[in-house]
């Protein structure tokens, strides 16, 4: 387990979030990157497909903290008889400002319940760049 980088398309990885039984886990396994850009894991836990999870590549300096980035469950296979459930994942991407204006599945809402959540928004950001 101390290698982070067996092949070009193979990245040591751990992988966390809440199972099929609602409870934490932590993992490591491989994140294997196919040649067709996407991202697979096999990991000892059934997941539900669309269940968010969070991956930090582990790297061979630990003083180098890497920052989790998150990823929807796609595409779960059954169990294999070694344990091992494999599963697409798709990397999810932050929000921007611009597609908070955009129109989306929250049409519904009436424009001050809009402005009202964009000023809340704004003000979570610039709490949070304090805390940085």
């Amino acid at each position: 387990m101390s290698k982070t980088l067996s092949c070009p398309d193979d990245f040591r990885i751990e992988i966390s979030g809440w199972g099929l039984d609602n409870s934490f886990f932590a993992e490591k396994t491989d994140l294997l990157w196919t040649s067709d850009g996407k991202k697979r894991v096999q990991l000892h836990r059934a997941l539900p497909e669309g269940a968010i999870v969070f991956i930090r590549l582990l790297t061979l300096e630990p003083s180098s903290g890497s920052v989790p980035m998150t990823y929807r469950v796609q595409d779960v296979l059954p169990m294999d008889c070694n344990g091992r459930c494999q599963m697409t994942l798709e990397q999810l991407r932050p929000c921007s400002k611009e597609s908070l204006n955009e129109k989306n599945a929250s049409n519904g809402l009436d424009e001050s319940r809009k402005e009202s959540n964009v000023r809340e928004l704004k003000g979570n950001v610039q709490h949070e760049e304090v805390l940085q």
